[in-house]
């Protein structure tokens, strides 16, 4: 008799058991049972088909040996369940009990000109490869060195976060910092320090937790570069290959979508000594993408150094930014082909799973079911949802591709996840945002604002206006995330 080894997911909890392949649904329950309390009538078991009838056959259900099962509902309420806490009042609780009630995301207090940190540290909080490597670090040696205490800091301060307090104030986090950064414990004529530029805070953070963390492979992207000599263009072009963190996007006086700022980016000139000539001359360098990352950095080069004014000047032109970013044009021929190959497969994926969004979005409630019933009801539904669309999106796959360890996109394509921005006519004055996508959000419309120790939920609208044009928010910074990963 064979024997097939699963894992269930209950209320966050993990179980492992054991079917034997002629099982039926009802012994699948009953087992589930065993190790949740969960009665058989009360249980949803998301499988690919949906609903797992009490005598259908386990051989059958085609079950995911591989990832969790998932299964909802909870123990009947006349088992024995512990005893009841004694009642805490908000009035009774110091500053560091309180927390919110509602699921609002933390904000981070403002510690004088330090918006430009916490919209660095807002923006890398939703990024969960991060996040989880920052819950896992140790530090074994209290003379690891201050990159290691520093990340020490920021795990406490994304501690607190996580825990949804309503106000962190990362004040230890932001000495080790100006220790670590010199440059960012800069201070005024009357003493103030002063305010920074939360693109060059954001990647010193970024490489420290790169190097700390050993997570570079989910941001790194890698060039092909080719320099071409512009006074002897028959003579031999020099290949070379270079890796960078983020994707630049170029700001000039044609410069109106993010598609064109990157494109004029991945090219420059440069002067140098041509042997031939015997003299300098100019050579063009072209960049092509031969490694595309989980996470996508791209920088609004915006700032510019004025000599005159001996600031940092910003360039307040309006440049539109997509929600879905599609790569495919950047791409080096080597894995060019890969690439769009899945991407259109995935579109496919795309609006089949559109459809069944919008079918839920329209079906009618059950009347018979209480809210509670309703509300797994509507859980089990969005989870089957999300599970149709990991199993098709992993099909499509290389066979031996692992999502779950995945630090590079498979296809060209991108969603946006986290925004900077910056408002004012200067890198060193002004103020810093952050806006970040509400991923618990289904329809993927709601976006929070993190404006320092305020946080608010605003909508995919006002994200769109975030791409400049005057001295209001405009992006700085945008991160985005590999579609399906």
């Amino acid at each position: 008799m064979s024997t097939i080894k699963v894992s269930i997911k209950n209320a966050g909890k993990v179980y492992e058991l054991e079917l034997n392949a002629e099982d039926t649904g009802l012994t699948f329950k009953n087992k589930i049972q065993e190790l949740t309390l969960i009665p058989p009538e009360r249980q949803k078991i998301l499988i690919k088909g949906g609903k797992v009838n009490d005598d259908d056959v386990v051989s059958n259900l085609n079950l995911n040996t591989k990832q969790p099962i998932m299964v909802l509902g909870t123990p009947d309420k006349n088992l024995p369940v512990k005893p009841v806490e004694k009642q805490v009042f908000i009035e009774d609780l110091n500053e560091n009990q309180l927390v919110k009630v509602s699921t609002d995301p933390s904000g981070l207090v403002n510690m004088g000109n330090t918006c430009y940190l916490n919209s660095s540290l807002q923006a890398l909080f939703q990024v969960r490869d991060v996040a989880d490597a920052l819950k896992n670090y140790q530090s074994f040696s209290s003379n690891s060195g201050s990159s290691s205490a520093l990340v020490v800091a920021l795990k406490n301060v994304f501690q607190q976060m996580a825990k949804k307090h309503e106000k962190v104030t990362p004040s230890l986090f932001l000495s080790l910092f100006r220790n670590v950064f010199p440059q960012f414990a800069e201070r005024d004529n009357t003493g103030y320090y002063k305010q920074q530029d939360a693109e060059e805070a954001f990647s010193q953070i970024l490489r420290v937790l790169c190097d700390t963390l050993k997570v570079e492979d989910s941001f790194k992207i890698s060039f092909k570069t080719e320099q071409k000599c512009l006074a002897l263009p028959d003579e031999e072009h020099q290949t070379g290959y270079e890796d960078a963190l983020k994707l630049n996007c170029h700001i000039d006086i044609k410069t109106n979508f993010l598609r064109d700022g990157i494109l004029g980016g991945l090219k420059e000139t440069i002067e140098k000594f041509n042997d031939t000539l015997q003299s300098n001359t100019e050579y063009e360098i072209s960049r092509t993408i031969t490694r595309l990352p989980k996470y996508l950095t791209v920088h609004f080069v915006r700032f510019f150094w004025r000599r005159d004014t001996q600031k940092k000047s910003k360039i307040l032109r309006r440049v539109q930014f997509p929600f879905e970013l599609d790569l495919a044009e950047v791409l080096d021929e080597s894995i060019k082909q890969e690439k769009v190959t899945i991407r259109d497969k995935l579109r496919k994926i795309e609006k089949d799973n559109l459809d069944l969004v919008r079918d839920f979005k329209k079906a009618k409630k059950d009347t018979t079911l209480n809210p509670l019933e309703q509300q797994e009801e509507d859980e089990m539904k969005i989870l089957s949802i999300k599970s149709k669309y990991t199993d098709s999106f992993a099909s499509i796959l290389p066979e031996g591709f692992n999502l779950e360890k995945a630090t590079e996109n498979p296809s060209s394509v991108y969603e946006l996840n986290a925004i900077v921005t910056h408002s004012g006519s200067s890198a060193d004055s002004g103020h810093y945002q952050s806006f970040v996508k509400d991923s618990s959000d289904f329809d993927g419309e709601r976006w929070w604002k993190f404006n320092d120790d305020k946080v608010s939920s605003v909508s995919k609208e006002k994200i769109e206006q975030l791409a400049g044009g005057g001295e209001s928010d405009s992006a700085l910074i945008l991160i985005y995330k590999a579609v399906g990963l």
